[in-house]
C-alpha cells in the first residue's frame, strides 16, 4: 500500500544498457528450439508459458499495460493467449483490431519479484490506463527500467532474461488445444488444470532476445 501510495515511474534506457538484449535472435526462428517447451502434465495440450509478462500501450491513449496470462506454443512463431473478459490488454488489442492494425506487444520472461508482486494489482485499484510497473517503481525504491523493442514499437524490461516481440494481428485466432484436441489447458495458479478456451487470439513472435547466459522460469 506505501508502494501504491508513492508509484516511481519506470525510466527507458539505452539499449547498451539492456541486459536482455545482449543476444538477438531474427526470424527464421521456432520458439521452441529457443526456449525450452515445458509440459507440465500429461493432460497438458501443449507447451506453455506461465510465468511471461506481457505489455503493449493502448492504440489510442498510449497508456500501457502489463500482465501476465498463459500462452500455448502453436508454431515457430505463434502462440495463443488466454485473456479473460475485460483484462486490460485485451482491451488494447480489441481496439487496434477496430482500427484494423496490429497491437505491438513484449513478452518478459524472468524478472525480479516487485515486478511479480506490483502485476497482481487488479481493478479497481489500478484501473485501466494505471501503469502497474510504477507500483514496483515504489517497491522497489527505483524506477523499473525499460528498453524499446528492436522490432516492434512497443517497450520490454530492460532487466529480463529472455524477452519475445511480437503483434497481435487483426482477426487471427485460434483453439487453445488446436494441436492436440484434448480439451485441457494446463494447470493455473489455484493448482488445477483448467479446460482449454476456444477462439484466443493469436500472438506473432517477431524476434526473441535475451541475456548471454538467460535462466529460464
Amino acid at each position: 500500500l506505501e508502494a501504491l501510495e508513492r508509484p516511481i515511474p519506470p525510466l527507458t534506457v539505452p539499449a547498451t544498457k539492456a541486459l536482455c538484449q545482449e543476444v538477438v535472435v531474427s526470424p527464421p526462428f521456432d520458439v521452441r528450439e529457443v526456449i525450452p517447451p515445458i509440459i507440465n502434465t500429461t493432460k497438458d495440450t501443449g507447451a506453455f508459458f506461465n510465468m511471461a509478462l506481457l505489455r503493449a500501450e493502448d492504440p489510442e491513449t498510449g497508456v500501457s499495460d502489463v500482465t501476465i496470462h498463459r500462452m500455448c506454443i502453436h508454431g515457430p512463431d505463434s502462440m495463443s493467449v488466454s485473456f479473460t473478459p475485460g483484462r486490460h490488454i485485451d482491451v488494447f488489442r480489441r481496439k487496434a483490431e477496430a482500427m484494423g492494425k496490429p497491437l505491438p506487444v513484449s513478452v518478459s520472461i524472468g524478472l525480479d519479484p516487485a515486478i511479480y508482486v506490483a502485476t497482481s494489482f487488479e481493478a479497481p485499484t489500478t484501473p485501466l490506463g494505471f501503469d502497474e510497473l510504477t507500483i514496483a517503481g515504489g517497491l522497489r525504491g527505483r524506477p523499473v527500467e525499460l528498453v524499446d523493442c528492436l522490432t516492434q514499437a512497443t517497450k520490454t524490461i530492460a532487466n529480463a532474461e529472455i524477452v519475445l516481440e511480437g503483434e497481435f494481428r487483426p482477426n487471427e485466432y485460434v483453439d487453445e488445444d488446436a494441436l492436440t484436441g484434448s480439451g485441457w489447458a494446463m494447470p493455473e495458479f489455484p493448482g488445477y488444470v483448467g479446460k482449454a478456451q476456444t477462439h484466443l487470439p493469436v500472438l506473432r513472435v517477431t524476434a526473441i532476445t535475451h541475456r548471454t547466459d538467460p535462466i529460464y522460469q
